[in-house]
């Protein structure tokens, strides 16, 4: 779950702290800046991989570091950051608004820590005028947790806190349709201010919110205990109240070829750590790479030699084995979550230079349903033999699942993300034809997998629309590319067949010159 850490840098943090000492002498921003090491320093002991960003702000924002997993460049940038002028908190916001919908889109689950001196105004106007000019909530997931520079018994916080609180409650989007059900962040007040107060509080913060999730993989009688990262949160069914919480003992129910496990959509997705056991330490790890730590882990008979421990290599570790062979048979594993909640385990190599390997867990929505083309998920079994039948209801129009193409329009602006797509290349006709045809039929193909006939009705209503509002002066091909588009979503030959691919209307319009 990336964090930002959204810090006031404001000129009133740069006013000094009482203190009795008059040795040593703190301002706001320098007890600041030693909570936020205290959280970067929790985070390389137990979420190394979680990724950070440092947003400063005062009337403006700035994004001083962009999203890394190098904690130390954070921390290196905290001494040189230089004073703004007042605070605007409502402006900070809405930079973390664009920068998170820009780096993670709308499903990814993001915190938001705000380290600020508790001073939020002039007088009961002033705070309500920043109430009313939150850009709360946001379009997103999103936790916010506050930690104010500021001493419990100071009147500031006091005319403060009711804006906190409001800040808190609002950033659970309720309407937003996540299956993921997002606690609400906190305010950690520091018991004095002072430098232990504000660690006490970002200790307490990050014991309550960044806690690893530990848990027990389990295949008939091999198991291995594993890390999920980041830790899943409860998750909620559509119509129900109730919430559903992953289980401590994952249990592998079986297996099904990538092909016909298609993309069933996922509520979230967690990278499943194994255990690393060293000379007895047991200490989690980032990655494992089955060429160069194909026998790490745990014996299944729990004995080891003396030489054994001594060297990481040398132990066997089930998720080891268990990513080899499904990365070599494309397969993917079918995990018990919970009571009437599944997952999917598959193996994934990252994209970066270091092509790092680790088993991917993808979270589905509660429900036997899940994945409707495989039927109820709790009714899979082995196929009969000699069955020349499916071994499970996948419609064969449903292949385009293995190549690679598959839909999962998990929330309304993923969808309309993409309608707005083929709509902005439909203004620029004729220079973006072929970008036009190329989403459409993108989109056709996903809306016929998902059983969707009635977005493309709409699609091409909005094409036709498009072709009404064109100027006079737009070229001739710009109606004709429209036109023919829209009539083609409707084509009732071609309604449901998903191996049709719509192509553009050839048409020549080179102007001849007449010769007199």
């Amino acid at each position: 779950m990336p964090t930002v850490l959204l810090l006031d840098v404001s000129l009133s943090m740069s006013r000094p702290v009482p203190t009795c000492d008059t040795t040593e002498s703190h301002t706001r921003l320098s007890l600041a800046s030693a909570a936020i090491n205290t959280f970067l320093d929790y985070l390389s002991l137990h979420s190394k991989l979680e990724y950070v960003s440092l947003v400063t702000f005062s009337s403006t924002y700035e994004v001083t570091i962009p999203f890394t997993r190098d904690y130390e460049t954070i921390q290196s940038k905290l001494p040189h950051l230089e004073e703004g002028d007042k605070t605007s908190i409502e402006n900070a916001l809405l930079g973390v608004n664009q920068l998170i919908l820009s780096e993670w889109g709308y499903q990814t689950a993001v915190q938001i820590i705000l380290v600020t001196d508790g001073n939020c105004g002039v007088g009961t106007i002033g705070r309500n005028r920043i109430i009313q000019a939150l850009p709360l909530p946001p379009s997103y997931p999103a936790r916010i947790h506050v930690l104010p520079i500021v001493s419990p018994h100071d009147s500031c916080l006091q005319h403060a806190m009711p804006l906190y609180q409001k800040i808190v409650d609002l950033a659970i989007n309720t309407t937003s349709g996540s299956n993921l059900s997002i606690t609400r962040g906190a305010i950690f007040c520091p018991e004095q201010l002072t430098v232990t107060g504000v660690i006490s509080a970002m200790t307490r913060l990050c014991e309550q919110h960044f806690q690893e999730f530990w848990c027990t993989l389990k295949c008939g009688q091999l198991e291995a205990k594993v890390q999920l990262f980041p830790a899943p949160q409860a998750a909620s069914h559509e119509g129900l109240a109730a919430s559903y919480t992953i289980s401590h003992q994952l249990h592998v129910v079986g297996f099904l070829h990538q092909q016909d496990l298609g993309t069933p959509i996922a509520i979230s997705k967690h990278l499943v750590i194994p255990q690393a056991q060293t000379g007895g330490n047991n200490t989690s790890r980032e990655n494992f790479d089955p060429k160069t730590t194909a026998k790490e882990g745990s014996s299944t008979d729990g004995s080891t030699t003396e030489e054994d421990t001594s060297d990481p290599s040398k132990i066997p570790n089930f998720c080891v084995l268990l990513h080899g062979a499904l990365k070599v048979e494309s397969m993917s594993a079918i995990v018990q979550l919970g009571a009437e909640w599944w997952g999917t385990l598959t193996a994934w190599c990252e994209a970066s230079r270091a092509r790092r390997s680790c088993l991917l867990l993808s979270v589905l929505r509660p429900g036997a349903a899940a994945a409707p083309w495989l039927g109820p998920l709790d009714q899979l079994g082995v196929a009969d033999e000699g069955s020349t039948t499916e071994s499970f209801p996948i419609r064969s129009w449903r292949s385009y699942i293995s190549g690679g193409s598959g839909f999962a329009w998990a929330r309304p602006h993923a969808l309309l993300a993409d309608v707005q797509k083929v709509l902005r290349h439909a203004r620029k006709l004729p220079d973006k034809t072929q970008h036009l045809y190329k989403e459409l039929n993108r989109l056709r193909r996903g809306a016929i997998s998902l059983g969707f006939s009635e977005l493309l009705t709409c699609v091409g209503n909005a094409l036709e629309r498009e072709c009404a509002a064109l100027s006079s002066t737009a070229n001739p091909e710009c109606a004709l590319q429209l036109a023919h588009a829209a009539a083609a979503l409707r084509d009732p030959n071609t309604a449901f067949d998903i191996k049709h691919v719509v192509q553009p209307l050839a048409a020549n319009f080179t102007v001849t010159p007449i010769n007199h």
